[in-house]
């Protein structure tokens, strides 16, 4: 019998490596599988293991899947799509083109009608969450119908968690979606803006932010869901707001006053000014998101800070300083905000699993999330990290100066492990500068080394213009 290989087998497998097979309970909470179904997906995967016994013993499946390099690109050639996937990308498709055709699509998922009826059901009840609805017209197809600002909100939870698992996800869903962020205006006029808006206010503090902002822009601006609708109240950021007291009353809320001149040069020469004025109130949480600057959520902060620190103090036996409490201040609002979302989309954050960290860092950042666990139901591991890495800054005195390049590692915890990185390398750290910026950061400085991680590739005219520069490569084991 054909043995199917799904995403979540490639997840259970990344997570058993991080884990070092000694917590399934974790894999459970961030798999959301009951024990018997991991081991289904583990010995699932243990069979295509060549040259060890076959057994269902799970002490002796772990073992012997541990630390097998090889498997998981064996297994990622071998993978299907899931029913779970399959129902992704169908809410997916039907988000950005408004409708589908079951005879096109039960052919290119391989399933049959009854199948993909059966599948509408989970579709209908996923959208409901969003007060959007699908109808059936005979010989016609599926429809989506709804608010049109409720189909856009629906659209950036799914285009997020799209970019977010890429990664694991089967190769349909490349093939269908990847043209959306592979085109200039995306992948080279917005990313660009995000890295200046990143660094230029500070908004690098969380992972993922890069892709929250990506999938606002994909979905209240690029994509065209519906012409007629654009065509009406159709004054963009840039028209509305062009009066200083007017963009004021928007964004002090959630920019200072000396940040406030900046971001309105900003603003005024990004991509992000075409975006629709009627669509400024997405456009504002989201950046409180990115920011983690929830007024709103301040008069809670005492009785939030007081639970932070009796969790910190259990797991890593230390206080939280006022210092501490500044910088933690926006991760604690976001977590609060969080834990309060109606709209909950689940979603696999799985880029800690791409961090070479070294076993007593893993284990502590996996002890704190669980206790975060008991207070917040939908903390994110990866908020869990920047909690430990804010909260683990030793001095250390260290001798070469060497500019960081940066990629998708967010800013504030490369700053939270400064002293760490500069105490193992014998470095002093002069900058960090993300890598699309770097020819630009050397113009106007002197730069002899550059410590790379790494999801940094160098292309070739950099290496080719290189000759002087030393290169070292780093990780975050500390």
């Amino acid at each position: 019998m054909k043995l199917d290989i799904t995403t979540k087998h490639l997840r259970v497998l990344n997570l058993l490596n991080f884990t070092e097979g000694k917590d399934l309970e974790l894999m459970e909470t961030l798999m959301g599988i009951s024990r018997p179904n991991l081991n289904n997906y583990l010995k699932d995967i243990h069979k295509h293991i060549k040259n060890v016994e076959k057994t269902g013993k799970m002490d002796c499946i772990i073992t012997d899947i541990i630390g097998k390099k090889q498997l998981y690109p064996l297994l990622k050639k071998k993978q299907t799509v899931s029913k779970e996937d399959r129902i992704f990308f169908l809410i997916l498709k039907l988000l950005i083109e408004g409708t589908l055709n079951l005879d096109y699509l039960a052919e290119l998922l391989n399933i049959s009608r009854r199948t993909l009826n059966i599948d509408l059901l989970s579709i209908k009840d996923s959208l409901n969450v969003f007060e959007l609805k699908i109808e059936s017209h005979t010989g016609r197809g599926i429809f989506l119908d709804g608010n049109i600002s409720n189909k856009r909100n629906a659209l950036c939870c799914y285009i997020y968690k799209y970019l977010v698992e890429e990664e694991y996800l089967p190769t349909l869903f490349k093939t269908s979606f990847s043209y959306i962020t592979s085109n200039y205006e995306i992948s080279s006029l917005l990313n660009h803006d995000i890295e200046k808006f990143m660094k230029d206010f500070n908004f690098d503090t969380f992972f993922y932010n890069r892709i929250l902002l990506t999938s606002f822009y994909i979905s209240f601006k690029y994509l065209v869901l519906d012409p007629d609708e654009d065509m009406k109240n159709s004054y963009s950021l840039e028209i509305a707001l062009k009066d200083r007291f007017s963009f004021e009353t928007y964004f002090s809320k959630v920019f200072s006053k000396d940040e406030i001149d900046n971001f309105y040069n900003f603003l005024h020469n990004s991509v992000f000014k075409d975006i629709k004025f009627k669509n400024i109130g997405g456009f504002l949480n989201i950046l409180k998101i990115c920011s983690g600057n929830f007024p709103e959520e301040s008069i809670y902060l005492k009785d939030h800070l007081s639970i932070w620190k009796d969790v910190v103090k259990t797991v890593l036996n230390k206080e939280i300083s006022p210092e501490d409490e500044i910088l933690l201040k926006n991760v604690i609002q976001r977590v609060s905000f969080s834990s309060k979302q109606k709209h909950y989309l689940y979603i696999y954050e799985f880029y800690f699993l791409n961090l070479n960290l070294d076993s007593y860092t893993s284990n502590k950042c996996i002890s704190l999330f669980k206790e975060f666990r008991k207070y917040y139901w939908n903390i994110s591991f990866t908020d869990v990290f920047a909690i430990y890495f804010i909260l683990n800054s030793p001095k250390k005195r260290p001798v070469k100066e060497v500019t960081i390049l940066y990629k998708n590692i967010p800013i504030l915890i490369l700053e939270g492990m400064k002293n760490e990185i500069e105490h193992k390398y014998n470095i002093v750290i002069k900058d960090f500068v993300n890598n699309l910026f770097f020819e630009e950061h050397r113009k106007n400085n002197h730069v002899s080394t550059v410590g790379i991680f790494g999801d940094i590739k160098l292309y070739d005219n950099f290496q080719h213009n290189s000759e002087s520069l030393e290169i070292m490569y780093l990780d975050l084991k500390i």
